[in-house]
């Protein structure tokens, strides 16, 4: 069970105006729904990271993730094969980037997911942000609560 009175509020942030698009990494690779397995497995190799944004015309339609891989590979013998449509996770948390870090924080304990997309108010996606990502700029108090419902509570994507 989270405690989320432990959690940042808008107002342990006040003096410190850190948004999502600061701790970001803008411009992520993508792929599209067309892209194969196999190309979103290089660039988990090439970027050194765990999910791919799968857009359409800049707008995420969904993510694939280095679980969603190893899950198509039960389903499919030849999955490096196969669109990333046929796997993707179409369930998108997202944070536009002038969200207050405190606000970044309760959406990765409420969603439970490792990782989110920062999407402008156009739609189009500007960056993606890990759990980890946060951590240096949270208090410490804060930290250990954030990992704890990320990890021990992950969603099903």
């Amino acid at each position: 069970m989270i405690d989320h009175e432990a959690l940042p509020t808008t107002s342990d942030q006040a003096e410190k105006s850190t948004t999502a698009a600061d701790v970001m990494s803008p411009n992520p690779r993508t792929c599209s729904r067309f892209s194969l397995v196999i190309e979103a497995v290089l660039i988990f190799t090439d970027e050194d990271c765990g999910m791919v944004p799968v857009v359409e015309e800049g707008k995420p339609i969904g993510v694939v993730t280095d679980r969603d891989v190893a899950l198509g590979l039960a389903k499919y013998d030849d999955l490096v094969n196969h669109p990333v449509a046929e796997i993707m996770s179409t369930s998108i948390v997202s944070v536009a980037p002038e969200t207050p870090l405190a606000e970044v924080a309760n959406t990765f304990v409420r969603e439970a997911v490792r990782r989110l997309l920062v999407v402008g108010a156009d739609g189009l996606l500007v960056g993606v942000i890990g759990w980890k990502d946060v951590f240096d700029e949270l208090p410490q108090r804060v930290v250990g609560r954030v990992a704890t419902s990320v990890v021990e509570e992950p969603a099903e994507s």
